[in-house]
Protein backbone atom coordinates (compact mmCIF):
# COMPACT_ATOMS: atom_id res chain seq x y z
CA UNK A 1 0.00 0.00 0.00
CA UNK A 2 1.06 3.87 -0.69
CA UNK A 3 1.03 6.00 1.96
CA UNK A 4 -1.53 8.50 1.36
CA UNK A 5 0.52 11.27 1.84
CA UNK A 6 0.10 14.26 -0.08
CA UNK A 7 2.79 14.91 -2.74
CA UNK A 8 1.85 18.73 -2.97
CA UNK A 9 1.17 19.36 1.01
CA UNK A 10 3.65 16.95 2.56
CA UNK A 11 2.22 17.83 5.82
CA UNK A 12 -0.89 16.29 4.96
CA UNK A 13 -2.34 12.75 4.47
CA UNK A 14 -5.77 11.22 4.06
CA UNK A 15 -7.50 8.57 2.59
CA UNK A 16 -11.15 6.92 2.48
CA UNK A 17 -10.55 3.28 4.17
CA UNK A 18 -13.10 0.57 4.37
CA UNK A 19 -12.74 -0.64 8.06
CA UNK A 20 -13.51 -4.46 7.97
CA UNK A 21 -16.87 -5.95 10.12
CA UNK A 22 -14.33 -5.91 13.20
CA UNK A 23 -14.81 -2.73 13.39
CA UNK A 24 -11.04 -1.99 13.71
CA UNK A 25 -8.29 -0.54 11.48
CA UNK A 26 -5.12 0.72 11.64
CA UNK A 27 -4.06 2.77 8.73
CA UNK A 28 -0.24 4.06 8.34
CA UNK A 29 -0.20 8.06 8.16
CA UNK A 30 2.84 8.25 6.66
CA UNK A 31 3.58 11.01 8.53
CA UNK A 32 6.47 11.13 11.50
CA UNK A 33 4.62 13.36 13.72
CA UNK A 34 0.88 13.87 13.63
CA UNK A 35 -0.54 17.20 15.54
CA UNK A 36 -4.43 16.88 14.35
CA UNK A 37 -6.77 14.39 13.10
CA UNK A 38 -9.99 13.23 12.03
CA UNK A 39 -12.55 10.41 11.58
CA UNK A 40 -15.82 10.67 9.78
CA UNK A 41 -18.06 7.94 8.16
CA UNK A 42 -18.02 8.31 4.06
CA UNK A 43 -21.00 6.15 4.73
CA UNK A 44 -25.24 6.38 5.92
CA UNK A 45 -25.02 5.74 8.94
CA UNK A 46 -26.31 2.39 9.95
CA UNK A 47 -27.02 0.78 13.50
CA UNK A 48 -23.98 -1.77 13.32
CA UNK A 49 -22.02 1.15 12.14
CA UNK A 50 -23.65 4.54 13.55
CA UNK A 51 -20.29 6.61 14.53
CA UNK A 52 -16.44 6.23 14.08
CA UNK A 53 -14.08 7.02 16.25
CA UNK A 54 -10.25 7.48 15.71
CA UNK A 55 -7.09 6.80 18.54
CA UNK A 56 -3.58 8.03 17.66
CA UNK A 57 -0.83 6.02 18.64
CA UNK A 58 2.51 6.87 19.96
CA UNK A 59 4.99 7.74 16.96
CA UNK A 60 8.12 4.84 16.72
CA UNK A 61 11.27 5.85 16.70
CA UNK A 62 12.49 6.68 13.03
CA UNK A 63 8.84 5.31 11.90
CA UNK A 64 5.13 6.88 10.76
CA UNK A 65 2.79 7.53 13.29
CA UNK A 66 -0.29 5.17 13.29
CA UNK A 67 -3.95 5.76 13.44
CA UNK A 68 -6.70 3.82 14.89
CA UNK A 69 -10.00 3.54 13.70
CA UNK A 70 -12.99 2.11 15.03
CA UNK A 71 -16.45 2.10 13.60
CA UNK A 72 -19.43 1.82 16.53
CA UNK A 73 -22.93 0.49 16.66
CA UNK A 74 -25.52 2.84 17.37
CA UNK A 75 -25.24 1.99 21.15
CA UNK A 76 -22.32 3.90 21.11
CA UNK A 77 -20.34 1.44 23.04
CA UNK A 78 -20.18 -1.71 20.53
CA UNK A 79 -17.45 -2.10 17.76
CA UNK A 80 -19.38 -1.73 14.34
CA UNK A 81 -20.28 -5.00 12.97
CA UNK A 82 -20.62 -4.57 9.23
CA UNK A 83 -17.92 -3.13 6.72
CA UNK A 84 -17.87 0.85 6.68
CA UNK A 85 -16.31 3.57 4.49
CA UNK A 86 -14.67 5.74 6.58
CA UNK A 87 -12.67 9.56 5.91
CA UNK A 88 -9.32 10.11 7.50
CA UNK A 89 -7.28 13.39 7.33
CA UNK A 90 -4.01 13.87 9.48
CA UNK A 91 -2.08 17.12 9.69
CA UNK A 92 1.41 17.37 10.93
CA UNK A 93 5.13 16.25 9.58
Amino acid sequence: MSFPKSTHLPEVAGDIALVPATGVLIVDTGLRSVQSFTVTLAQAAAADAASVAGILGDPLSGGNTKLTINTVKADGVTLGSVAAKVAWLAIGK
